[in-house]
């Protein structure tokens, strides 16, 4: 999930015509008041129209946003829940069902996909079947960022929710989740926000898995505009590390991690973010990370801590979960090697490739993304209702990026970037022979 930029004066026009409990695009926006002792930031919570009436499913409804300034956090709730309600308008029987082998239009191979390998699809109990050029599944088209080529994608890597019907043939091949989902006020900056966290979730799924130590930038070199974001968590009794998890693409990735001081917070809290900017980067990761923060609290204030269950985590299945078993202090030394490198980076040293223009910025990014030898696949997913307000949402795809599982035993081990990228850039890295790290990550 992405979501709108620090201007907003088109949402500032409309934001009458979107909250309606009754015909609006959204029933209600409110703030979310921040616990005694939390950082300060603000905290909105949103919640979607029900699509099941009209689109014949019901949409993921309840969103929510956190930034140091009110009105940035109120935009955040505001566009995650029109993007969950735009991703939920499709009609099944619309959608070619066939194998990529017998398909009549251009559909991405099976092997881009980094998805699963052999060893987990072999399991009687996995979720998901193997996808191959024979598996029957539904397709949509997407077009390539660069060329503007025609290209399908499976269903189930654009809309959300989406439920394959095993009735119909549709075969599960993956996980759908909201990466690369965005809503903006143009197509072009959509698209570049929602390529921006597929490159994010790739590059924090890569550290993780392959138990990178990325450099660390000090937060004392941040400019004060930054450095205020981490002083509000320091203030809390926590200390906050950025790391520099920049990849092959050379898109500026950031990943903020927050660590309590004291067994009443959570043990460890990640967020990520990558823009053209790295200023930008820093700040949408730090504040991604007060929300993160916020939910983490929640589950370790209210939910019993999970009992180990080594080696597969079958008790990791969800949000929840990932967040409660790093709320947990007993497990803080399971991530020590995030935390390893001597490595330091000053912040006027990270390379800054934004123009600040969002097309100009969008064709950056997809080029650089090509140089890796993937593809920026979009689909515009915006309804007439939300174009009427001037907004886009658009859904970005790179096929052979890492995508972030929810469940430990679901996380993704194909594809080749897991096993090559991180010894290209001076890291050990892992080989599928010794495997991942086994513990499972801390993204909700």
């Amino acid at each position: 999930m992405s979501v709108l930029g620090a201007d907003r004066p088109r949402l500032a026009e409309v934001i009458d015509d979107l909250v309606d409990p009754r015909v609006g695009l959204l029933a209600s926006v409110s703030e979310v008041h921040k616990d005694a002792g939390a950082p300060e930031f603000f905290h909105y919570s949103a919640k979607a129209a029900n699509t099941v009436g009209l689109a014949g499913r019901e949409n993921f409804r309840h969103t929510g946003g956190a930034a140091a300034r009110r009105e940035d956090a109120v935009v955040k709730a505001i566009g995650e829940a029109i993007e969950r309600y735009s991703s939920a308008w499709y009609r099944p029987a619309e959608l070619p069902l066939t194998t990529h082998r017998q398909a009549d239009f251009d559909a991405v191979p099976p092997e881009e996909f980094a998805l699963y390998r052999a060893g987990q699809l072999d399991r009687p109990d996995f979720p998901v079947r193997p996808f191959t050029r024979d598996t029957t599944l539904r397709w949509t088209p997407a077009r390539d960022a660069r060329t503007g080529a025609e290209v399908h994608v499976p269903a189930a890597r654009v809309y959300m929710p989406y439920e394959c019907d095993p009735r119909t043939g549709d075969t599960p091949v993956c996980q759908p989740i909201s990466t690369g989902l965005a809503c903006h006020e143009s197509f072009a900056a959509a698209a570049l926000s929602g390529v921006c966290e597929v490159i994010e979730r790739d590059a924090i799924t890569i550290v993780w898995q392959a138990m990178v130590a990325p450099p660390q930038i000090r937060v004392e070199s941040l400019p004060d505009e930054l450095y205020d974001l981490v002083a509000r968590f320091e203030r809390t009794a926590a200390e906050v590390t950025l790391f520099d998890v920049t990849l092959d693409h050379g898109v500026p990735t950031v990943l903020s991690a927050l660590r309590a001081r004291h067994d009443g917070g959570p043990a460890l809290v990640l967020a990520g973010a990558a823009a053209p900017s790295p200023a930008t980067a820093v700040r949408k990761s730090l504040e991604e990370l007060a929300h993160t923060r916020r939910y983490s609290q929640f589950i370790r204030t209210r939910s019993p801590r999970l009992v180990p269950d080594f080696p597969d985590h079958r008790d990791v299945t969800g949000q929840q979960d990932h967040l409660n078993y790093w709320s947990d202090h007993a497990n803080l030394p399971q991530a020590e090697f995030l935390f390893s490198s001597g490595e330091r980076r000053d912040f006027d040293d990270l390379a800054d490739p934004g123009s600040g223009d969002a097309e100009q910025d969008l064709r950056m990014v997809c080029e650089r993304v090509s140089a890796t030898g993937e593809r920026v696949l979009l689909t515009e997913l915006t309804t007439p209702d939300v174009a009427g307000l001037g907004l886009s949402v658009v859904r970005a795809v790179i096929p052979g990026f890492h995508p972030l599982q929810l469940g430990h035993v679901l996380r993704a081990l194909g594809g080749t970037r897991l096993w090559t990228v991180p010894q290209r850039l001076g890291h050990r890295g892992i080989e599928p022979g010794t495997g991942d790290n086994p513990s499972p990550h801390p993204y909700p």
